[in-house]
């Protein structure tokens, strides 16, 4: 995806990581190609002891990685702020216990560490949609952080190119910002417009 994006012009800022701790484990067991091995059962069940607890090379994932880019900038990232109002962070933005901005955020509490230095409120249980019926929706609070981070005023355009059911356009909206989404799924666009429209 990062080469993709810079393929398509853009300049990559930074990688943010959505830190947590929930997830479904991915590893698959070998046990079902073993049963299919045309070898006798004695040895099915001889490799199947010596591979216990062995499965398909797909560790839990808990983290999400956030790819942030924007235009090249024209000479120096100042005079790309000075004439087009994009290109900077805002460091006064605050995470955790009035930290400094990283790269690594979570909406779950962790341990006192962590939570002091990458936790960001929660979603709320409303903001959703109960209509809403994509299986992955990002949380508001995320996609607002990541704007105030980066979107200087309102000519700035948040682009989502995988906009699924618009959280990063609902964020938008909410902040007086710009935006394009862009999705295949006509069905999450739909959804998309109508938290949109819910927002007035």
């Amino acid at each position: 995806m990062a080469s993709a994006m810079d393929d398509a012009g853009f300049e990559l800022r930074d990688m943010f990581m959505w830190l947590y701790t929930q997830n479904q484990a991915k590893a698959m067991s070998v046990n079902h190609f073993i049963e299919k091995m045309e070898i006798d059962e004695k040895t099915k069940k001889s490799i199947k002891e010596s591979f216990k607890g062995w499965k398909t090379p797909q560790i839990k994932s808990c983290f999400e990685p956030i790819a942030m880019a924007q235009k090249l900038a024209r000479q120096t990232y100042l005079n790309n702020m000075l004439e087009h109002e994009v290109g900077l962070f805002n460091t006064s933005i605050r995470i955790g216990d009035n930290m400094y901005p990283a790269n690594v955020f979570t909406i779950e509490n962790i341990n006192e560490l962590i939570d002091k230095a990458f936790l960001l409120s929660k979603p709320t249980k409303k903001e959703k949609g109960d209509y809403n019926a994509h299986k992955t929706v990002k949380p508001l609070t995320i996609c607002e952080y990541l704007i105030k981070l980066s979107a200087f005023s309102r000519k700035a355009v948040i682009l989502d190119p995988f906009i699924g059911s618009g959280t990063t356009a609902v964020a938008a909206k909410k902040l007086g910002k710009r935006y394009i989404g862009i999705d295949v799924n006509e069905k999450y666009v739909e959804i998309a417009k109508q938290r949109l429209g819910e927002l007035g």
